[in-house]
């Protein structure tokens, strides 16, 4: 039996215009109200810019001010470290002048004035620590030697600096001159021969004595009458080897000089022949 055949009738196509296909376009007047918008959004964006630099810069004015002139940050405190011939109260009593001047302004130069009146001072160095405090740091001078004057003993520094009265703990060696120790040729060249002196030969110099700066002689600590014609502050090392073994070889001798002014030469002297 054959099925009925249906009429199955298409629908008619309706052919789409090209005006319906193609995308709408934006008239003048949305398009001059685009660009106009943008315009407005970025000044605006300027704007809040602008006023967000001016506001951080007084901020940043006005934090400074406050860090600057603030009593809160005010020096209140002053100590004194690295001292030891020195007395801190003194070199506090000398700064006062540095209370109540606010961190931030501290100032290098006008504490070097306060504390001009101390020559034992070598170098110091000037920390503020917040809140409120100053700290100086001091170097003193080292004594170096012992010079003789108005027949007491005077500390003094390689630089010819009068320290302060001698101890008799103060093991270090008697510079003989009659000079200024700031002025004289005599000092500076016995200087620099204590100073290329090794350590453990330092300690056993009692005197030394620089005619010129190649004439150079010492004598050593106790009653042997030991003396020791150095030369010039050349070839120190090899003059202080060279003596070691002198000494040593000549163990309890009295009057005797050693001539290491020239020490691939050396020579010992004894006064008893």
């Amino acid at each position: 039996m054959k099925r009925p055949i249906k009429n199955i009738s298409k629908a008619p196509r309706t052919k789409s215009s090209p005006l319906a296909r193609a995308p709408k376009r934006a008239t003048r007047v949305e398009i001059d109200n685009s660009v106009f918008g943008r315009i407005l959004s970025a000044q605006r964006g300027r704007r809040i810019a602008a006023a967000l630099s001016v506001f951080a810069l007084l901020f940043l004015v006005v934090l400074t001010g406050v860090a600057t002139f603030s009593p809160l940050l005010a020096i209140q405190k002053i100590s004194i470290i690295g001292t030891e011939r020195l007395s801190a109260e003194e070199l506090v009593k000398a700064l006062e002048g540095e209370l109540d001047t606010p961190l931030p302004l501290l100032n290098q130069e006008r504490i070097a004035a306060s504390l001009a009146g101390f020559e034992i001072i070598e170098s110091f160095s000037a920390t503020a620590i917040p809140p409120n405090e100053l700290q100086v740091r001091i170097s003193e001078r080292q004594a170096l030697c012992i010079i003789e004057f108005e027949g007491a003993p005077w500390l003094h520094d390689p630089a010819g600096v009068r320290l302060g009265l001698a101890e008799p703990t103060d093991v270090l060696p008697t510079i003989v001159t009659s000079e200024n120790p700031r002025e004289s040729d005599q000092f500076k060249f016995a200087v620099q021969v204590l100073l290329a002196l090794p350590a453990e030969l330092l300690v056993q110099v009692e005197f030394i004595q620089a005619r010129s700066k190649d004439d150079v002689q010492m004598s050593l600590r106790g009653n042997l009458g030991q003396k020791i014609i150095w030369g010039d502050s050349s070839e120190a090392v090899l003059k202080a080897k060279v003596l070691q073994v002198l000494l040593l070889n000549n163990q309890g001798a009295t009057a005797v000089t050693f001539d290491v002014s020239s020490p691939n030469a050396p020579v010992a002297r004894f006064e008893n022949y």
